[in-house]
């Protein structure tokens, strides 16, 4: 089915299937995240990403390294009255994992479910169908 794409058409068709197969589990995962400033929530992203000559493809979804907002000023020491930066991704592990004071509250594990895999082929196969007609 993929074959009778030419490269282009068919890495089109991988990269909007795997981003609407994300996106349910993208809305688990920020359904389920804690909400103590809420920046850990608008900090899930979906990224794509492919190997070995775009034959393997991997949906990565979780806090964004790029995603940075100000809370609150220094109170005291050399940077006294600056704000801020914080920044998600430096510490979204230790509320998903624990640490050994704190339990894990697993909230991206347990967003992954089976539902992944058959909306991931059902939109590729969707695809795939509307991009062959194109190429005619």
């Amino acid at each position: 089915m993929l074959e009778k794409l030419s490269k282009g058409l068919r890495n089109k068709a991988m990269r909007i299937a795997l981003n609407k197969a994300s996106s349910p589990v993208k809305a688990k995962i920020v359904a389920a995240a804690p909400n103590r400033f809420g920046f850990l929530k608008k900090s899930i992203r979906i990224r794509l990403q492919n190997y070995q000559n775009k034959q393997v493809w991997v949906s990565v979804i979780g806090p964004s390294r790029s995603f940075v907002r100000k809370k609150g000023k220094f109170k005291r020491g050399k940077k006294k009255g600056q704000p801020k930066n914080h920044r998600p991704a430096n510490y979204s592990h230790l509320v998903d994992q624990g640490t050994r004071f704190i339990r894990g509250r697993h909230f991206i594990q347990r967003s992954y479910g089976r539902a992944f895999r058959s909306t991931f082929i059902i939109e590729l196969r969707r695809q795939v169908e509307l991009l062959l007609p194109k190429r005619k």
